[in-house]
């Protein structure tokens, strides 16, 4: 079966014509190495895309976490954001007769993953999808879908950073070091370091993004100030 390339075509400028900044088409077969729980046939059984959607994080503000420890109520604001994005896409397939899933972040697909399989950049030793456009400054989430679109060449190796080891050496909880990402670490280390802007409201360390030489080819973070000249 042929992909519909009209349609893939039609998706990606509606994407961009409503504030996505990048969008990638996986193939679901490429998922059988991942557990069962996150694999795209989960959430749609006869799914012919994955569909990754990216929204540059200009402003680390977009960042916040907020969170009521009484009411036990979490919001991450990118997330909000991306999500009201990924009902666009959906509404989009929708009206064109296909069917689409938003998919959850838990268990959900393993959007880096996912990104570097559709062919948006590979994954760093930041442990990060790296795009050529934004470095690691962006946010993801995906979609399913039961039409064939054009799908992505899949990126495994980084290019970006054969020679560069910037993010290990700047990381704080030492959360990358030999070549694989501690996420114990990383997890108390940004809990116990969370930048606060009120009493629900935080941010957490974004080292590993702010410090990577592709994020500085793009737009750097407006937040003046987050992080002291040292770290990055």
């Amino acid at each position: 079966m042929e992909p519909d390339y009209k349609l893939t075509d039609q998706l990606t400028k509606f994407s961009k014509k409503n504030g996505i900044d990048i969008i990638g088409f996986a193939n679901p077969k490429l998922y059988e190495r991942f557990p069962k729980l996150n694999r795209p046939n989960r959430y749609l059984k006869d799914v012919k895309t994955v569909i990754i959607i990216g929204i540059y994080l200009y402003d680390i503000i977009l960042d916040i976490w907020s969170q009521d420890q009484n009411s036990g109520k979490s919001f991450h604001y990118m997330d909000v954001i991306l999500e009201s994005h990924c009902h666009l896409v959906k509404d989009f397939l929708i009206e064109k007769g296909f069917q689409s899933v938003i998919i959850p972040y838990s268990p959900g697909l393993f959007l880096k993953d996912s990104a570097a399989l559709a062919g948006m950049g590979p994954i760093g030793k930041n442990n990060l999808l790296i795009t050529k456009q934004f470095g690691s400054q962006v946010r993801l989430r995906a979609l399913v879908t039961n039409v064939l679109l054009k799908h992505g060449t899949p990126i495994y190796e980084s290019n970006y950073c054969s020679e560069c080891n910037i993010c290990i050496t700047t990381c704080p909880a030492d959360a990358l070091s030999n070549g694989k990402y501690n996420k114990e670490a990383c997890l108390e280390y940004n809990l116990t370091n969370l930048k606060k802007l009120s009493d629900y409201s935080s941010i957490w360390c974004n080292i590993c993004i702010e410090s990577c030489p592709m994020v500085k080819k793009s737009k750097k973070s407006k937040l003046k100030g987050y992080f002291s000249e040292n770290q990055v």
